[in-house]
C-alpha cells in the first residue's frame, strides 16, 4: 500500500522542528577483506570445473623406458547462483506534493538503501561462516540455478559442511580424509596453535593429496571478548597472562581481524581474498524512480545480484556449532 500523509506527519506540519532520516556510522565492511571479489559476471550463475592434471612425473628405472601418456582428469564441479535482493517504496501523489521539510521525499527514503545494501552483502558473506558447519547446509551454498542443478544442495561440492569435525571428514579425489573444525575450543594460545597446525600441516594437501601451500594470514574472531584476546594473543612479543613472561611465538604471525556480523562462538584462521572463496557482484545496485498511472503516485525500486563461490576450504574453524 503506498504511503500516504498521515505515516510521516512530522513532515507536514509547518513548525520549527527539522525533519532529517536516521544517521549512524556504518560498521566497516569486511566482505571484501575476507572474499576475493569478482565483478563482470554474468548470467543466472556460474560453473567451474576442477581439472586435477594427470598425477606425479614416473621415475624412470631403466635406461630407454617409454613416456607414459595419460588423460587428464575431473575434479569437482563448482556452482554459484547469483541471488536477487530488492526493495521498493510507493508513494502517493498528495504525500509526496504536499511535503514541505524535504524537497524529494523518495530520493531521500531511496538514500537509506545504500545502508541495506551493504547489510544484504555482509549478511550473506557472514552466513558462509556462521552456518559453515551446519550438517544439513545452508542456502547460501547452493549453486543450482537456470541449467545447472547443485547435486550437493546446500552443501559443500562434495556433499559436505565447510568445516567439518573429525567424525564429519572429507574425502579428496586422492582417498584422503581431511577436518578442518575442531569442536568445543575458546581462543587460547594452545588451541589457536591447533587450529593453525591444523591448517596449515595436516590439510595442505591437494585433491590429489599432495602437497600444496595453504597458507594463514588472518585469525578471525566475533567483536568484543574474543577481538581483545586475539589482539593481546598476536600482538604482544611476549606471552600473555603467563609468570616466566616466555617470548610470544605466535607474535604478528597472523593479523587479528573481527567481524560484526559473526554470530558463532568460534575462532578462524585462514586466508583473506583467498581464489578458493569468491563473493561474485552479479549487479550492482539498480535503483528506477517512475509514476504509476493509475493513481498518479510515486514509486522507487532498487535491485542487486550476488552469490558465493566455494572452491575449496580456505579457512579452519576452532569451536561453533554444527546443527
Amino acid at each position: 500500500m503506498p504511503g500516504v500523509r498521515g505515516d510521516n506527519l512530522s513532515l507536514y506540519v509547518k513548525d520549527m522542528y527539522k525533519a532529517t532520516m536516521e544517521s549512524k556510522k556504518e560498521v566497516p565492511m569486511m566482505i571484501d577483506k575476507i572474499f576475493k571479489i569478482v565483478d563482470g559476471v554474468d548470467g543466472a550463475g556460474d560453473k567451474s570445473t576442477q581439472i586435477l592434471g594427470v598425477g606425479r612425473l614416473k621415475r624412470h628405472l631403466v635406461e630407454g623406458d617409454k613416456i607414459e601418456f595419460k588423460s587428464p582428469v575431473e575434479g569437482w564441479s563448482y556452482l554459484v547462483k547469483y541471488w536477487t535482493y530488492s526493495d521498493g517504496i510507493a508513494l502517493t501523489k498528495e504525500a509526496v506534493e504536499d511535503t514541505v521539510k524535504l524537497g524529494n521525499l523518495l530520493k531521500e527514503f531511496s538514500a537509506t538503501w545504500g545502508k541495506q545494501v551493504r547489510i544484504a552483502e555482509e549478511e550473506m558473506g557472514a552466513t558462509v561462516f556462521n552456518h559453515g558447519g551446519d550438517l544439513l547446509g545452508e542456502w547460501v551454498f547452493n549453486g543450482t540455478h537456470t541449467g545447472n542443478s547443485a547435486t550437493y544442495g546446500d552443501m559443500l561440492y562434495d556433499n559436505k559442511p565447510l568445516f567439518c569435525l573429525t567424525g564429519n571428514t572429507w574425502t579428496t579425489k586422492g582417498g584422503g580424509t581431511y577436518y578442518n573444525s575442531v569442536a568445543g575450543l575458546t581462543l587460547t594460545p594452545a588451541n589457536f596453535e591447533t587450529v593453525y597446525v591444523l591448517h596449515t600441516s595436516t590439510n595442505n594437501r591437494d585433491e590429489r593429496d599432495e602437497v600444496v601451500a595453504n597458507p594463514v594470514d588472518t585469525l578471525l574472531t566475533r567483536v568484543g571478548a574474543d577481538a581483545f584476546l586475539a589482539d593481546r594473543l598476536l600482538g604482544s612479543e611476549r606471552m600473555p597472562n603467563v609468570q616466566l613472561n616466555d617470548i610470544n611465538p605466535y607474535y604478528k604471525i597472523v593479523t587479528p581481524m573481527s567481524w560484526d556480523y559473526l554470530t558463532e562462538s568460534a575462532f578462524y584462521v585462514g586466508k583473506r581474498n583467498d581464489e578458493r572463496l569468491q563473493f561474485h557482484k552479479r549487479q550492482l545496485p539498480e535503483i528506477r524512480f517512475f509514476r504509476d498511472e493509475d493513481n498518479r503516485g510515486y514509486k522507487a525500486s532498487i535491485d542487486i545480484r550476488q552469490g558465493v563461490l566455494v572452491k575449496g576450504r580456505s579457512w579452519s574453524r576452532g569451536g561453533g556449532t554444527s546443527a
